[in-house]
C-alpha cells in the first residue's frame, strides 16, 4: 500500500490529474479505481507518517536535480531563442529556480534546528 501511495504521489508531482494518477496507479498495482481514490480521501492520516519513512536526504537531493534542470533548461533557452520575450522569460524562470534550489538546500538545517528546538521543548518542566 505504501508504494502505491508513494506512486500517486510521484505522478501528482510530476503535473498529472487525479483521475490520469488514479487509472495509473490502479493499473500497475492492480487494485480498483476505488481503492486508489480512497487513498486520496484518506491522503491527511497517511500521507506525513508515509514522507517520514522515506530517507530525507535523497527526497531533497531528486529536488536539487529537478531544480537544475529547470534551470539548465531556462539557460539554453536564454541562449538559443531569437525571440526576446521568450529570453526574459528565461531569466524569470533561472532566476525562480535559483531562489527555490537556495530554499530547498536551507531546508535540512531548518529541519534540524527545529528538531532540536522540539526536543529542548521536551525536557523542560510545566510550572
Amino acid at each position: 500500500m505504501a508504494e502505491r501511495r508513494l506512486e500517486a504521489l510521484k505522478l501528482e508531482g510530476l503535473g498529472l490529474s487525479q483521475s490520469e494518477i488514479v487509472k495509473q496507479v490502479s493499473e500497475k498495482f492492480q487494485v480498483s479505481v476505488r481503492s486508489v481514490y480512497r487513498d486520496f480521501q484518506l491522503r491527511s492520516q497517511w500521507q506525513p507518517a508515509l514522507l517520514e519513512l522515506k530517507d530525507r536526504d535523497r527526497v531533497l537531493q531528486k529536488i536539487v536535480n529537478r531544480y537544475e534542470q529547470v534551470y539548465e533548461r531556462a539557460a539554453f533557452k536564454h541562449v538559443t531563442s531569437p525571440n526576446e520575450a521568450v529570453q526574459v522569460g528565461a531569466l524569470k524562470i533561472m532566476l525562480e529556480a535559483t531562489a527555490k534550489l537556495a530554499e530547498t538546500l536551507v531546508l535540512p538545517d531548518l529541519i534540524g534546528r527545529l528538531d532540536e528546538l522540539e526536543e529542548q521543548a521536551k525536557k523542560v518542566k510545566p510550572f
